[in-house]
């Protein structure tokens, strides 16, 4: 039996699902406060003061007082009971908590306190959102989309920002054009909203006005993917799209409808097969030179140098032409305060940027550099095209590039695709060590630490992190019982009651499994309250009758 707390209760409590929905992408800060005020509100609903004033209103000042207060812990303690009460026999709820619970259970063989227990502190959304979601009172369709209107509105709002800093050019990294919080993070709420705009452009009858911003914003949405270079992003909307679209194909009795269906599967995949294998192979294929042909001198007289084996190819082009090394740096040193030396990681910089240009290597390239490329170059920006075009072609590029250095020497430094190779090796090698119960929850960062010095591994220090997958985290930390527990804790609400099998949730799951094979998404705050919040809101906070959310 729930707590009855009216329908003041019922908006204040609204309105805390909303602010959630707005800090998501933008305020870690904000998003503490409205978790706060969600627990409080929680505690004190069910309690009316005005009612307790009319109980005690001839006594003394004190005894009056005293009994007010009194009376209101009682009220709370009734409601808090009530409620707890209500969460232990609800299942679903209480499978959601275990995966919090199971961090306790870690503590039992942990050496590492003080980093189990900010863990336990970062992971507390796992706790709070299905034990307040789950013992209040379902929203109204209604309300439920307009929550959800409320969080793709703020994303919309992050990506202002961010297409902002894109045409203006003030970025050095396309990570920098998620100003609030990790790109990453703001990819899957991009993604995201892509899905429930959907949902809604097909299952709600808005007007043709109203539909019409939806297609915008769809779109709008998928340039940001774009820009933000996100693989992830991508590999998700194309396999969740091919699931939905089986899935019609098998549920339509329409014979035509089955036909385009699959047609469109069949031409969607060649397309997003052909495009990457078609960048690649322009990219590692540069037009053949004939060297006797070239320039042999620059226009200060120097000789030139043309290597094309062992500078490798940047945009199609072979970075090793038109080298005069000694005229680029002096060039260089007189137009620059960040010095370099011959062979140093500024020199392979500009020697990259330059090709990338279309430049030659000596003192007429330098020269022909404006003060935003050499902002650029100082700055660690190796390709021209890293800012004016970024891109899933500049991103492909990026990766072949890498891909080349790690073939060569093992270095995965500053690469986040094949640093993720090397999380991938460290993570089994430790279980391995601790194949059933793991490390336990404090020991996660020591044990990456301890391995990485113990194999002298070539990644730097800053780039020496956990395994930036949070099925390998979960088996590092609990072992192969606690990974095989998680899983079965992430699909036991869709499975369990058949009101959570619908599209929305399904959207939600599918996207945070598939990511969860590249980001370690629960160790974080952002990502960790993305998880729980979502998880809870669409399997509690939505009507059951026939108003439910379909």
């Amino acid at each position: 039996m729930k707590v009855e707390y009216g329908k003041t209760g019922t908006y204040f409590y609204w309105v805390g699902l909303i602010l959630v929905g707005i800090f998501l992408p933008t305020s870690k800060f904000g998003l503490s406060v409205s978790q706060f005020y969600l627990l409080a509100l929680w505690f004190l609903l069910g309690l009316d003061m005005r009612a307790v004033n009319k109980m005690f209103p001839e006594k003394p000042f004190v005894t009056r007082i005293l009994s007010r207060i009194a009376f209101s812990f009682n009220v709370i303690w009734y409601n808090i009971k009530t409620r707890f009460n209500d969460f232990i026999h609800n299942k679903v709820a209480v499978v959601m908590v275990s995966i919090y619970l199971m961090h306790f259970i870690g503590l039992i063989y942990t050496s590492d306190f003080q980093y189990a227990f900010k863990d336990l502190r970062i992971k507390l959304p796992l706790l709070v959102f299905p034990l307040i979601l789950s013992t209040m009172k379902p929203l109204t369709r209604k309300q439920f989309d307009t929550v959800l209107w409320f969080f793709i509105g703020s994303v919309f709002f992050v990506t202002i920002l961010g297409a902002i800093k894109y045409i203006r050019r003030d970025f050095v990294d396309v990570r920098e054009l998620s100003v609030f919080v990790s790109h990453i993070r703001v990819s899957l709420c991009i993604v995201f909203s892509i899905f429930i705009l959907g949902y809604f452009c097909v299952k709600r009858h808005y007007k043709a006005i109203l539909k019409a911003v939806v297609v915008f914003l769809v779109l709008w949405f998928l340039w940001q993917i774009t820009i933000l270079e996100s693989f992830i992003s991508v590999i998700i909307i194309l396999a969740l799209c091919f699931v939905l679209m089986m899935y019609y194909v098998f549920r339509s009795t329409k014979k035509y409808v089955k036909i385009c269906m699959v047609v469109t599967i069949v031409v969607v995949a060649f397309i997003s097969l052909y495009l990457p294998y078609k960048i690649i192979d322009d990219y590692t294929n540069p037009t053949q030179i004939n060297v006797e042909q070239l320039d042999t001198h620059t226009k200060l007289g120097n000789p030139y140098v043309f290597d094309t084996v062992h500078f490798g190819v940047e945009d199609a082009r072979y970075v090793g032409l038109y080298l005069a090394k000694n005229e680029m740096i002096n060039a260089w040193n007189d137009r620059s305060v960040k010095k370099i030396t011959e062979y140093d990681a500024a020199y392979y910089t500009l020697v990259r940027y330059l090709t990338s240009k279309d430049l030659r290597k000596d003192a007429e390239g330098v020269r022909q550099l404006s003060e935003d490329d050499i902002r650029n170059i100082e700055n660690g920006v190796a390709n021209y095209n890293y800012i004016e075009n970024p891109g899933f072609k500049t991103r492909i590029m990026k990766v072949m590039i890498a891909f080349a250095n790690y073939k060569k020497d093992g270095n995965a430094n500053g690469s986040s695709v094949f640093q993720r190779v090397e999380y991938i090796k460290a993570s089994f090698n430790i279980i391995k060590k601790n194949p059933m119960i793991g490390v336990g929850t404090g020991d996660l960062a020591d044990s990456f630490a301890k391995y990485y010095e113990e194999t002298n591994s070539k990644l730097h220090p800053e780039y020496r992190f956990r395994s930036h997958n949070q099925y390998l985290a979960m088996a590092v930390a609990f072992g192969m019982i606690g990974l095989i527990w998680f899983l079965l804790s992430m699909i036991y609400p869709f499975i369990a009651d058949k009101k959570n099998r619908n599209y929305v949730y399904f959207v939600f799951l599918f996207i945070m499994m598939l990511s969860m094979l590249t980001e370690d998404t629960l160790e974080t705050q952002i990502g960790v309250t993305l998880f729980a919040y979502f998880n809870s809101f669409l399997v509690f906070a939505k009507e059951s009758e026939s108003g439910e959310c379909e």
